[in-house]
């Protein structure tokens, strides 16, 4: 008894002291509760669930590829911008209290009581093949994004995709360059293996992978190599753990396997380079068959399935052996550290060379 009470007093403290970062979730819910007819979703309903689970900063995927995030048409640039205008609205209810992160300072060195929000689009299409997009969508507060879904788009190949071996268009090179240049988040989740090694190959700033898990643990297409990891490592950037069962393992949905998930690449990448991902399922209704997902016979982890369960996870963390200050870096003072060198400008002094040496590059390819 004496010991369960010292881990749970250390995991509050934690949870008080440690800002918290959700590295992945989508605005499902929001359009669908919009569309039930709810006034404020976002006030009434995410971010009460996301102070629950301590968390200061979550990812928000507020477009992307699909055609859920599109409120389930093919106009992917124009949802995006009503999904945009939607939060913001909801936002500037002062009830709401939450924010936008838009630069460093926003990104609190310590828990402040409010929710902060990172713009995010998964998938390049609701860029149109077009950086201007880019541009206006940055002016709007957008500060990440993913270069592709699972399918195919005009920045490259996702996952799906990956027998083609192709790796970024060259338009895909110029977005990367150019989100380089503003101050964005290039997130390589879900883009198939040769556009991965191809975005290292062009990229001056860090890069996450926001939600995945390792692929020795589980051998999943969207799961990341050893090499992948070592790769991050090298490029300053983090990989978010995956929460949900299809990506940890489907046939044992518990919360010790995505730690032995976590284990595994602050084994291979580092403590510094690992944080949490998340990406909780919310109500999108069904997905066109161009867009099915990979099949989940599950949807959560048994006693994890929402981010308010959050120190359900902190506790397994600790009972591993990771000593607190470990587990500050896991729960969001890596993601903290990545946004506040990219958002912030600080690789600007870097501009002109590439991230990662082409050594690096050389040696790895030959490891994989």
């Amino acid at each position: 008894m004496g010991q369960n009470a010292d881990i749970a007093a250390t995991v509050d403290r934690i949870h008080r002291e440690t800002p918290i970062v959700e590295g992945h979730r989508d605005c499902y819910e929001q359009i669908y509760r919009l569309n039930q007819g709810e006034e404020n979703p976002v006030r009434d309903r995410l971010v009460p669930r996301l102070r629950r689970g301590g968390v200061d900063i979550s990812f928000y995927a507020i477009g992307g590829d699909t055609i859920a995030h599109s409120n389930g048409t093919d106009r992917p640039l124009f949802a995006t911008l009503q999904n945009i205008d939607a939060l913001v609205r909801m936002l500037d209810d002062p009830s709401t209290d939450a924010g936008i992160v838009r630069d460093a300072a926003d990104l609190a060195t310590a828990p402040d009581g409010t929710v902060r929000f990172v713009l995010h689009l998964e998938g390049g299409r609701p860029l149109e093949g077009d950086l201007s997009s880019l541009r206006s969508l940055y002016r709007l507060g957008v500060r990440s994004a993913q270069l592709t879904w699972n399918v195919r788009n005009e920045l490259g190949d996702g996952v799906h995709e990956r027998r083609s071996g192709g790796g970024l268009s060259r338009f895909g090179v110029e977005v990367v360059e150019e989100m380089n240049r503003l101050g964005m988040l290039v997130d390589l989740s879900h883009i198939a293996e040769a556009g991965f090694w191809h975005a290292l190959e062009v990229a001056r700033a860090p890069l996450v992978v926001t939600h995945a898990n390792a692929r020795a643990v589980l051998d999943h297409p969207r799961n990341v190599s050893d090499g992948q990891l070592r790769a991050i490592a090298g490029a300053r950037g983090v990989i978010g753990a995956h929460c949900l069962p299809a990506y940890v393992d489907p046939d044992n949905a518990v919360v010790d396997r995505l730690v032995d998930h976590i284990a595994h690449m602050v084994e291979v990448a580092g403590i510094d380079h690992v944080g949490i991902g998340a990406d909780f399922p919310t109500s999108d209704g069904p997905r066109p068959a161009r867009e099915q997902r990979f099949p989940r016979d599950k949807e959560q982890l048994d006693g994890f399935s929402e981010i308010d369960e959050l120190r359900v996870l902190t506790t397994a963390l600790m009972r591993r052996g990771f000593a607190e200050v470990e587990i500050g870096k896991l729960l969001g003072g890596n993601f903290v550290r990545v946004l506040r060198e990219v958002i912030g400008g600080e690789n600007e002094s870097r501009e002109g060379a590439n991230l990662i040496s082409d050594t690096f590059l050389v040696a790895d390819t030959a490891g994989r």
